[in-house]
């Protein structure tokens, strides 16, 4: 007789903010990771809801200590921060209205399912001549924390 037994745990982070700002401005979307902890890692950008695997509508990709300047659709997408210390924002330079929408930020931890996801909705408006230009604003609006936990165990004679 033989005893099987297999046991999974995981934890999925995703976390959604937005950001708006107006036409013209550069405009930073957030996107940080726990370098201490994970080392430096792939971390690809995207537009639309972070998918299963890779980024959709990719933007850009880095190897976890630059920009792989292949994978960078438009000169206007830059990491400014610092990726030294697990700083992967997202800036678009010179924003434009086409620029609103869902934007993710994938960031590769190793181990099945370990990856971050983060969600950023851009709103960019157009100029108002009358109205002073307000810096960009970024407002946190969800956190979702994930478990998952599957265990079986079978036995066979």
């Amino acid at each position: 007789m033989t005893d099987a037994s297999y046991k999974y745990s995981s934890v999925i982070s995703e976390c959604e903010r937005r950001v708006t700002g107006r036409r013209g401005q550069n405009l930073t979307l957030p996107c940080n990771y726990d370098i201490k902890t994970n080392g430096p890692t792939e971390v690809c950008w995207g537009r639309g809801p972070v998918p299963t695997s890779g980024c959709s509508d990719q933007l850009l990709v880095t190897d976890g200590y630059n920009v792989i300047e292949e994978t960078r659709v438009s000169s206007r997408y830059q990491l400014k921060g610092r990726l030294d210390e697990g700083d992967v924002s997202l800036t678009i330079l010179n924003a434009t209205e086409e620029d609103t929408g869902l934007y993710g930020c994938r960031v590769q931890i190793s181990g099945p399912f370990n990856d971050e996801k983060h969600h950023v909705n851009l709103t960019v408006k157009r100029d108002n001549a009358h109205k002073p230009h307000p810096h960009p604003s970024t407002h946190t609006h969800k956190h979702k924390l994930t478990y998952i936990r599957a265990s079986t165990s079978g036995v066979s004679n």
